[in-house]
């Protein structure tokens, strides 16, 4: 039993990243997502008390894009941190906040100052939190209220928001290594074919054809449409805790062949162990080496640190003996200065090692692609390999051993890479 569709209080939702995992674990999900909308800032949390429970987990958002109606897509199994999903991201902070602003001032004109009700929130501030304060401060008897009465498409008080565009937001969430999914299409009043046969173009992986409450010939059309363009269906409840009483989570889940399959190839990407070693695992403990590095090495790296599931070779491979790139580092270009680590490259070379070994391994080649940054930074780097020893440390075959075991690099900030 599966949920892809929640949210914590970094958006809309009422509980904190750990409290929404632990009721999940209770409710019996056997796979989860947290999707809140326009930030994954509430992931690593549960992320991690996924990984404490033994849950499996997605890492998940709902970003909107420009529609004649409200188009909102999931994206799951994303790289957080992945350049085009921040820039997405930045972009919809942005507007959100002009948009809130306005909306703020429209009350506030006519008397109602909302801001000393409002919610805290990790992240992202929505609609769904103004309602919610309008509803505390007595200006509306309701959330739905407020939203009927003020807020709502057409209202006194809405304010419309722009989005990126579809192709824009899909793009986004693929090159982070994730799935798009559209969310629930059955609250939407447009051409479904027509609007799923034009996402399906853009990369469209799934339809959330079971959600929330709603009848089952809605999910059997819904479920359908999904067939028809060879896309999966997927199951969430778009809970928001307290926030929409009623909706547990689960609550959307029925016991069919099709989300059973829609489980397995979830699982199969994103959760279990492929060469012996899986991406979540991958991206906990590339999480936790970066996290002890000083902030002062992230400056100027704007896209962060990313990690692709391809394995890349080198330039300079030789037939019979490929030359592998772990890691890469970008110095420039539209998505800005970034550091690439390639899982699939981890796991033809070196997916056999574990904790201990496989965290040297990943902090060796993390520092190795950090000091890259940090002489670029300092105009002392011009991203060639200085000597044949540094290339023989990523050959196939090859021994760690073979090169230094122990180089001090002399750059603005002294480190070692062992």
């Amino acid at each position: 039993m599966f949920d892809l569709h929640t949210h914590s209080n970094f958006s809309d939702g009422t509980l904190p990243p750990e409290k929404l995992i632990e009721e999940a674990s209770d409710s019996g999900l056997t796979l989860m997502s947290l999707t809140d909308h326009d930030t994954a800032l509430g992931v690593p949390r549960a992320r991690a008390a996924a990984n404490r429970l033994g849950l499996p987990f997605l890492c998940g958002i709902e970003l909107e894009a420009e529609c004649e109606d409200e188009l909102h897509i999931l994206g799951l199994g994303i790289d957080p941190f992945a350049p085009k999903l921040r820039g997405i991201v930045a972009l919809q902070d942005r507007r959100r906040d002009e948009r809130n602003e306005r909306v703020f001032e429209l009350l506030l004109r006519d008397g109602m100052d909302i801001r000393p009700f409002m919610p805290e929130t990790g992240g992202t501030v929505t609609r769904a939190n103004m309602a919610r304060a309008m509803a505390d401060a007595g200006f509306a008897s309701s959330v739905n209220d407020a939203f009927r009465s003020y807020l709502g498409r057409g209202q006194r008080y809405y304010v419309p928001q722009l989005h990126p565009s579809m192709p824009q937001v899909v793009d986004a969430i693929r090159a982070s290594g994730g799935v798009a999914v559209l969310a629930h299409p059955m609250k939407m009043k447009v051409d479904h074919r027509r609007l799923i046969e034009a996402m399906k173009a853009e990369g469209l992986w799934g339809v959330e054809a079971y959600y929330g409450n709603f009848d089952e010939e809605t999910t059997a059309y819904f479920s359908a449409l999904a067939k028809e363009f060879a896309l999966r269906p997927t199951c969430g409840s778009d809970f928001h805790g307290s926030n929409r009483p009623g909706v547990t989570l689960g609550c959307s889940w029925r016991d069919t062949a099709e989300l059973s399959v829609t489980e397995g190839l979830l699982l199969s990407r994103f959760c279990r162990k492929r060469g012996g070693l899986t991406l979540n695992e991958f991206q906990r403990a590339a999480d936790s080496i970066t996290s002890e590095l000083p902030e002062e090495f992230f400056k100027g790296l704007n896209g962060g640190v990313v990690i692709s599931e391809r394995a890349k070779l080198h330039k300079k491979s030789l037939p019979g003996r490929p030359l592998y790139i772990l890691g890469e580092y970008h110095h420039g270009g539209p998505e800005g200065c970034y550091i690439t680590l390639y899982y699939g490259s981890f796991l033809k070379t070196k997916g056999h090692l574990r904790g201990k070994e496989l965290e040297d391994e990943l902090r060796r080649v993390i520092l190795h692609e950090f000091r890259h940054h940090l002489e670029i930074r300092a105009g002392e780097h011009d991203l060639e390999y200085e000597d044949d020893l540094s290339i023989a440390e990523y050959l196939d075959g090859e021994s760690a051993d073979e090169a230094p075991s122990s180089t001090t690099y002399s750059s603005p900030f002294r480190f070692e890479v062992r």
